[in-house]
């Protein structure tokens, strides 16, 4: 080799350690970094073989069931009716393959490895410090119990989730396996304490179910049966025990003052309280409208679903909202309620009000309807112009319609509907929203401001900056009981002056699930939201899990009707608005599940290209581990990314992770690591 062609080699060389050190310190917060040092990496090693006519790629044992899978991926193409979509996901996933074989190009012998594997797990963990940071700040804003997520800072939290899930599993491993110092054993145990509390603190249930399995995984491997077994009894004994707590607290509002009065417990999850004559309904989500009389159940009505909200329409007629959106209509007929229809709205209900002996249903995707008969739902009116909104306020005369991105518009109402005519509109973007009797609440972190709506003009009445972030607004003859993120109720009344004054406040330490006032009393339904989250894995009224199995028995009757080939790697969107009913309104183009989405998608025949890949991973890498489970280090590594992709696999019962490109990028990167670091220290020894 000439010295012109040495010196080009060695600049290549330098350039994909660049590369490949941008690529592995990108992989958990940026995928547009990362896929530069990915791409930077495979064209480096394309340019340093036509410089040296040297192959650097070398077989994974992946090649058989890697050709098979993209073949169903070409077949599913070439048949479906969505060609261009189709060739899109095709390349996503084609152009992802090779960076098992970079991988293993790349890394040449031991302490390669070793040290690229160190650089992914510091790059994870400072990312893991990043992300804690802002989960800090998501917490003191007490926005868990509100969102059920943490924050969204480099990724989705679910994404996030899984992200951490690896980096979990690889630490644990090592704490498990690694027979090292004392000062790199409390290393590692920091790096996984921290790492899991990243992970809990992305709320998601898909990363902590995943990184679960794979621990599961390791203590099997290495025999630990003596932390298996109580575990398992612990995890099991906590299912049985514990149930929500849910209970609702009724406060006795005499002179501005509020004083404690009564607490009862509810079966379910109390949502929401209506008071009614001398009795309570309250809708008990997962027990339907529970009827309640001196705090005690007397009756229960049974519904379709989880019951979010209960109020009274007009006449002897009440509306119960369901976790899916429908609507029942109950009769109150001798003494007893009695379900007569259910109905729905034609999108994504985010709000309603009733007024005017009106239903009005705010649908952020497909806009406003107003059903003016309860006996019949078909009479309505259909305003399909007022997109994107998610909360409507209605009285006698006018209504307002608000969404977070476009702002609010107030519109004078005849007979109950809409004219032309709006009498004002804002387009700025709003934080908390609230609309009654020509007064506007505006809250967000700078403070809660009231202004007042006069002759098509909005002029500020009070400022309380100390009341921030408001989430709920119940108003009450002139008092307005408003519940901020710091769990506290302000009550504010209107003066004779028209100004606006704090009269009292109550710390509740939770943020309430319903909020009511009624006949001098406050009405407080509480749910202890931290203990929900992990009973909610196991919920079938879980609003994520309810939505899950929608889309599971979508993505199976797609499958039916397209059994082979599939409907090619596109989005499912259209299809599922075809194949869903027509009470399941959330519309996604992915079905949750890796193997009935790839059902749907690349049909039986790519259904098992995949299945063996998979199976081909697991061979290879429990092949790898048993061969290497004596040397140090790399044997912690090989335990760790068999279980990593064994959590993998469990998370993907419940998400599309295989066709997520973060995760995608995680899974042939480990293995392709696992593959090079077996070859640097077994190079006489195949796997496949």
């Amino acid at each position: 080799m000439t010295d012109k062609k040495e010196r080009l080699q060695k600049i290549i060389d330098y350039s994909i350690y660049i590369f490949l050190i941008i690529f592995l310190l990108s992989i958990s917060n940026s995928i547009f970094v990362n896929q530069i040092g990915y791409y930077g990496v495979l064209l480096l090693l394309l340019a340093k073989y036509w410089v040296t006519k040297e192959n650097p790629f070398s077989k994974s044992g992946l090649e058989f069931p890697l050709l098979w899978y993209m073949l169903a991926e070409l077949i599913s193409l070439i048949l479906s009716p969505y060609k261009e979509e189709a060739l899109q996901g095709l390349m996503k996933r084609y152009f992802l393959i090779p960076m098992i074989y970079s991988t293993i190009a790349v890394i040449t012998d031991f302490n390669q490895a070793k040290k690229v594997f160190k650089i992914y797990i510091g790059g994870t963990i400072v990312t893991v410090l990043i992300y804690l940071y802002f989960s800090f700040n998501h917490y003191l804003s007490n926005l868990y119990g509100i969102t059920e997520s943490g924050p969204s800072f480099f990724q989705y939290p679910i994404t996030a989730s899984e992200i951490l899930s690896f980096t979990v599993i690889f630490l644990f491993a090592f704490l498990i396996n690694e027979k090292t110092s004392i000062k790199n054993r409390i290393l590692i145990f920091i790096g996984f304490a921290l790492s899991s509390l990243a992970l809990f603190s992305t709320f998601k249930r898909t990363g902590w179910i995943g990184a679960a399995f794979g621990i599961l995984i390791i203590l099997v491997l290495k025999k630990q049966w003596k932390i298996i077994v109580p575990v398992a009894l612990l995890v099991v004994g906590f299912y049985i025990t514990q149930k929500n707590i849910s209970e609702v607290n009724v406060y006795s509002l005499l002179n501005n003052e509020i004083i404690f009065s009564k607490s009862f417990i509810t079966e379910g999850k109390a949502s929401d309280v209506f008071p009614f004559h001398d009795q309570l309904m309250v809708s008990d989500y997962n027990k339907g409208v529970v009827i309640y009389k001196d705090y005690k159940a007397v009756e229960t009505i049974e519904l379709p679903t989880a019951v979010t909200n209960f109020i009274h329409w007009k006449d002897n007629f009440y509306l119960a909202n369901l976790i899916d959106t429908r609507f029942v209509l109950l009769e109150y007929n001798q003494n007893k309620f009695v379900p007569k229809r259910e109905f729905v709205s034609p999108g994504m209900t985010y709000s309603f009000a009733i007024a005017n002996k009106y239903l009005y249903v705010a649908d952020k995707d497909s806009g406003l309807t107003i059903f003016t008969n309860p006996l019949n739902p078909k009479d309505k009116f259909y305003y399909s112009q007022f997109t994107e909104i998610t909360n409507v306020f209605v009285d006698s005369n006018y209504i307002t319609l608000a969404g977070p991105e476009i702002g609010y518009s107030i519109h004078s109402l005849k007979d109950g509907f809409l004219p032309d005519k709006i009498l004002f509109k804002d387009s700025s973007k709003l934080g908390f929203f609230y609309y009654s009797s020509n007064l506007i609440f505006l809250s967000d972190k700078k403070g809660l401001s009231i202004f007042n709506v006069n002759q098509q003009k909005v002029l500020l009445k009070n400022s309380f900056p100390l009341i921030k972030n408001i989430k709920k607004i119940v108003e009450k003859d002139g008092k307005y009981f408003a519940v901020s993120l710091d769990k506290i109720i302000y009550v504010i009344e209107k003066k004779a002056n028209d100004d606006f004054e704090i009269i009292n406040t109550l710390e509740l330490g939770y943020f309430p699930q319903g909020l009511n006032v009624f006949d001098n009393k406050l009405y407080v339904s509480h749910v202890d939201n931290k203990k929900s989250r992990f009973l909610s894995i196991i919920d079938p009224y879980h609003p994520s899990n309810a939505g899950r199995l929608a889309f599971w028995s979508a993505g199976f009757k797609m499958f039916l009707d397209n059994p082979i080939f599939g409907l090619g790697d596109i989005d499912l969107a259209k299809y599922y608005k075809i194949y869903k009913q027509p009470y399941q309104k959330e519309i996604q183009g992915h079905l949750h599940n890796n193997f009935i989405h790839i059902l749907a998608t690349l049909g039986l025949f790519g259904l098992l290209s995949v299945c063996l890949l998979f199976y081909k991973i697991i061979y290879i890498e429990l092949k790898i581990y048993k061969l290497v489970k004596d040397k140090p280090f790399i044997s912690s590594y090989a335990l760790g990314a068999l279980a990593a992709f064994c959590g993998f696999i469990i998370s993907g019962l419940t998400e599309l992770n295989f066709w997520d490109h973060e995760i995608t990028t995680l899974i042939w990167f480990t293995f392709g690591l696992n593959v090079a670091w077996f070859k640097s220290v077994k190079p006489d020894l195949k796997i496949n």
